[in-house]
């Protein structure tokens, strides 16, 4: 019975070529985890074990989750949208006159007080869909 011979450079280099063409193959024909196609896909899958450093986004009964290094999971919510508030109206006092011009401050005056409503409806829009915190 011959005893086995000692593997020649040439013989493992033809290995590895081998090992290196088979790797390929199976990535190459293998499905990837998620598709981007018409946007990014995940499919759903049991929640994943945390992270040794940053989290795993991650989708669960079709809902999108975040699991952290810490092991912490949360839901990945839509963001709450808060009631429409209309633009305010374009400043009507124009230029500054030579001097003094009690129209001209009272459209300044005006012009203020939209901008005060206007941004008074936008605070109570986001604090009503607690985007922002009451004080």
């Amino acid at each position: 019975m011959p005893l086995p011979q000692p593997e020649g450079f040439e013989d493992r280099f033809l290995a590895l070529e081998r090992k290196v063409n088979d790797l390929f193959t199976s990535i190459q024909n293998s499905g990837g985890f998620t598709t981007a196609s018409q946007g990014l896909i995940f499919p759903d899958q049991a929640t994943p074990a945390a992270p040794a450093s940053g989290g795993h986004l991650h989708a669960n009964g079709s809902q999108p989750y975040w699991r952290n290094a810490s092991g912490d999971i949360a839901l990945i919510q839509n963001f709450p949208q808060g009631d429409a508030v209309s633009d305010p109206a374009s400043p009507t006092a124009g230029s500054a006159p030579g001097s003094y011009s009690a129209a001209h401050s009272e459209a300044l005056r005006t012009s203020q007080q939209a901008l005060y409503t206007t941004l008074l409806a936008l605070v109570h829009s986001l604090r009503g869909e607690g985007i922002i915190a009451p004080f």
